[in-house]
């Protein structure tokens, strides 16, 4: 009778999209957070319902380059929906050409901008950093649907967002529930091929008990079409 470890039927139990949802939910509940960058695609909405179940007073911050943008129009359709205080910012051209530096990656001058604009309110907020990485939610995924693919696409998050968003934010404390070890470690239970059923497959799936499809069926690019599209 094996007595240690008790619980080892675990090794190989590939969790259910309640299990899924739980640890999501948990690890947003942990950082004791109410502020959220709400980009408005279906990471950022759904995180918002979540923290609507835990804080009264939340404060959502959403930055574009006019008032036109698809994530105004978005961001502003969750945070009606839920009654919370938000906060858009439309820097001006000469405010993005003073906050651009040389090598940026794409996205840098518009999370310097958010995270500086953010300070001014508050001084703590969620990212929702990672959740493409670990469900499969970029285009390459659909493309290349295979363990090659996650793998080399976890490998650079460090690299190309994590460690850009450490220095882009300044002085604002950021929390990237996502990035927690029970979330990741729950993903990584998940076969590449039941995460690459369809875009985001365990996200949208969840997040279709709550948010608006149009908002689900959104394709986006995250911080990297704040300024790309000039509407």
């Amino acid at each position: 009778m094996i007595v240690y470890p008790e619980d080892w039927d675990y090794i190989y139990h590939i969790p259910t999209l309640d299990e899924i949802e739980g640890v999501l939910f948990s690890a947003v509940k942990d950082t004791k957070c109410c502020n959220l960058c709400l980009s408005d695609g279906v990471d950022s909405s759904l995180t918002l319902h979540f923290m609507s179940q835990i804080y009264d007073n939340i404060k959502c911050f959403t930055i574009a380059h006019t008032e036109n943008h698809p994530d105004v129009f978005y961001s502003r359709m969750m945070t009606e929906k839920y009654g919370i205080d938000h906060f858009v910012y439309i820097p001006s051209d000469n405010d993005i050409k003073l906050a651009t530096k040389q090598n940026d990656l794409d996205g840098d001058v518009a999370v310097r901008l958010l995270f500086k604009f953010i300070s001014n309110e508050v001084e703590s907020a969620i990212v929702t950093d990672c959740i493409d990485e670990l469900d499969c939610g970029y285009y390459v995924h659909q493309s290349n649907p295979d363990d090659n693919t996650f793998r080399r696409i976890i490998k650079e998050l460090e690299d190309n967002h994590l460690r850009p968003l450490d220095i882009n934010s300044g002085n604002v404390r950021v929390y990237v529930p996502y990035a927690t070890k029970d979330v990741v470690n729950t993903f990584l239970r998940i076969p590449v091929v039941d995460k690459t059923i369809g875009r985001k497959f365990h996200i949208r799936a969840i997040a279709n008990k709550y948010i608006p499809l149009e908002i689900i069926d959104r394709w986006k690019y995250g911080f990297c079409d704040a300024f790309r599209i000039k509407t």
